[in-house]
């Protein structure tokens, strides 16, 4: 059975507090019935005790006064048991059990007689007339203002309590839906949270520990959010390089097809040092270079560490893309602020796969800046450049490249998402250039960021020339 919060917190709070209530209100009936019957006994063994000194009669105005004065009845009888005066009426057989009551001087609030049907506390003692012989006074309290006084001290804290009952349970209930009202909000967070939609609640105001749970709970949900995106990312980027595997196969059968026939046509050309069958064979392996970059998605490859020239990796790297380039009328500008004998330890074919893929992001990203302008000022205009420069890094221990374009830069919705898989804006984009350009930057230990500076988008690429 389902027991809500609400009720747990005020069912609890309203039973105890019925319960301190009727316990306090009972104590207080059990002292007051103390109290007041120990004052009337006080009050009935004072008057029997003057009335046992006096020496004067007994007359009915002196009864009437003392009634008056004790709030008590009174009735005076002879030793025959006759009534001789009264303040109240009394019949025969009322008074034949007055007269059983023998225990002279004897107060006992147990002792309660019905005269005309009013119950008296009932108590007798004995006094003499001047000249006469002894007679029995019978001392009447009337029970009723016994019970009265008993009443007026249990019913006004029994009410009190009864009436404190109703705002206890509403400042109750109040903290309770304070309460309540939270947890069921973030209940309602946590599915909507399990149904996929990562959603974030501002905490409350009040720093308690709802306030706490809120904030765990929304760091929660930025942690899935992330992971969902992670694993998403790694089942595509694993799908993707499984095709891409099976693909590359069948490419490199056609790209070693086309070697073969640019060699036997070599071997037929009259021209020497034929620039047109140079230009293919690096197409070609711009092409091989493309086809590594899908199998680097697909699996783990280890390093092929060597020690290559700097500047022979650069050169390379831009001969690849040059006729690209030249097609499109972008011009590539080398700086390389290191001696030509200089060298680094590293994986010629996945730098050089690396550096390729920024020159070519560049190149579209000029070609694209280009286009734009020509439409905006109807009229031509000449391509942006390219550049790439190599510098030395932490006093020549690593080196630093750096590829600049004079392209419009990546739209703000992808720029903080660059290096993961799937992430492009481009119509007939991957999405998986930068993600394999991080991975071998990150295979030799170094470091790739981008930033934009002086209208440029530059690309920047931290590798340690020697291994550790």
């Amino acid at each position: 059975m389902r027991w809500p919060l609400i009720y747990q917190v005020t069912l609890p709070l309203t039973l105890w507090t019925l319960v301190t209530v009727f316990a306090l209100s009972f104590l207080n009936l059990w002292y007051a019935q103390v109290e007041t019957g120990e004052e009337i006994e006080a009050r009935l063994a004072a008057i029997n005790e003057q009335l046992t000194e006096v020496r004067f009669p007994l007359s009915q105005p002196v009864l009437e006064q003392i009634e008056g004065l004790t709030g008590t009845e009174l009735a005076v009888t002879d030793n025959r048991g006759k009534l001789i005066r009264t303040t109240t009426e009394i019949t025969t057989d009322e008074l034949s059990s007055l007269l059983q009551d023998d225990n002279l001087g004897v107060v006992d609030l147990a002792e309660v007689i019905n005269l005309a049907g009013v119950s008296y506390f009932h108590s007798t003692t004995t006094s003499r007339f001047s000249g006469s012989g002894d007679v029995t006074v019978h001392l009447l309290f009337p029970k009723a203002n016994y019970d009265r006084r008993v009443a007026q001290s249990f019913w006004p804290l029994m009410l009190l309590g009864l009436v404190a009952v109703g705002p206890m349970l509403l400042v109750a209930t109040v903290l309770a839906v304070r309460i309540t009202r939270p947890i069921a909000r973030l209940q309602k967070q946590v599915g909507t949270i399990a149904e996929g939609d990562f959603i974030e609640l501002p905490p409350g105001k009040t720093n308690d520990e709802l306030r706490d749970l809120s904030l765990a709970i929304n760091q929660m949900s930025q942690q899935l959010q992330r992971y969902e995106t992670k694993v998403r990312t790694m089942e595509r980027a694993q799908v993707l390089g499984q095709i891409g595997a099976g693909f590359s196969h069948q490419i490199r059968n056609a790209m070693t097809g086309g070697q073969m026939a640019l060699g036997l046509h070599r071997l037929d050309c009259s021209i020497p040092d034929c620039e047109s069958l140079q230009v293919a064979q690096r197409q070609m392996a711009m092409v091989e270079h493309m086809v590594q970059s899908m199998l680097r998605l697909g699996r783990k490859q280890g390093l092929d560490r060597r020690t290559i020239s700097i500047s022979q990796l650069i050169d390379a790297t831009v001969m690849m893309v040059e006729p690209q380039a030249h097609h499109h009328g972008v011009t590539i500008h080398q700086q390389i602020d290191f001696p030509s004998q200089a060298t680094m330890h590293a994986d010629m074919v996945l730098l050089q796969t690396c550096l390729m893929n920024l020159l070519l992001n560049g190149m579209e990203a000029v070609i694209g800046a280009h286009a734009s302008h020509v439409s905006e000022n109807k009229q031509a205009a000449e391509s942006g450049g390219l550049a790439i420069e190599a510098t030395p890094h932490d006093g020549e221990q690593s080196i630093t490249i750096r590829v600049c374009d004079e392209g419009m830069g990546p739209p703000a919705e992808i720029a903080d998402q660059l290096f993961e898989p799937l992430v492009t804006t481009k119509p007939e984009g991957t999405g998986l250039g930068l993600p394999v350009v991080r991975e071998i930057v990150e295979l030799h230990g170094g470091t790739i960021e981008w930033y934009r500076v002086e209208g440029k988008t530059c690309f920047q690429i931290t590798l340690p020339r020697r291994v550790k």
